[in-house]
């Protein structure tokens, strides 16, 4: 995922409020700075990374506050849980209809798009595990900066 520009964080953060109200959630500054470091971060930050970012500028905030918000943030579907096997929840700000590739490496998590797999018809045979919300592609192997390290 690419860096932001704060000109991007900034729309983003506006479209962020406007989803709130529409919700009847309160936009508090602690919730917009938890949204805003959730953008700044790069790749899909875990609540941690989130927790440390703003614990300078936001000191009475704790970790617990920053997990409860983003799972507030979730159940709204303002953002998405990108959970790994074996590794801590990440999140996206990203709600495109996209996809990830995991380097098993370092756990960075990169965004891509296949609009050919969006397309495809989900198979009849998948009906007798229930209903289907969503499908999304997961691969898994090493990132280029990890293999220049070898």
């Amino acid at each position: 995922m690419k860096t932001r520009s704060q000109t991007e964080i900034e729309q983003c953060i506006y479209e962020f409020t406007d989803l709130c109200r529409e919700h009847d959630l309160k936009v508090t500054h602690q919730r917009l700075e938890i949204y805003r470091a959730l953008l700044s971060l790069p790749g899909h930050p875990t609540p941690e990374e989130i927790y440390n970012r703003i614990r300078s500028s936001l000191p009475t905030v704790s970790l617990d506050t920053v997990y409860r918000t983003l799972t507030l943030f979730e159940e709204y579907g303002l953002i998405t849980r990108v959970q790994c096997l074996f590794d801590k929840g990440r999140y996206d700000s990203n709600l495109e209809e996209h996809h990830h590739f995991i380097c098993s490496e370092c756990k960075k998590i990169e965004d891509f798009y296949w609009p050919e797999f969006d397309e495809l018809t989900i198979p009849e045979s998948t009906g007798a595990f229930g209903k289907i919300n969503l499908k999304k592609v997961e691969i898994r192997g090493i990132c280029n900066e990890c293999l220049s390290k070898k």
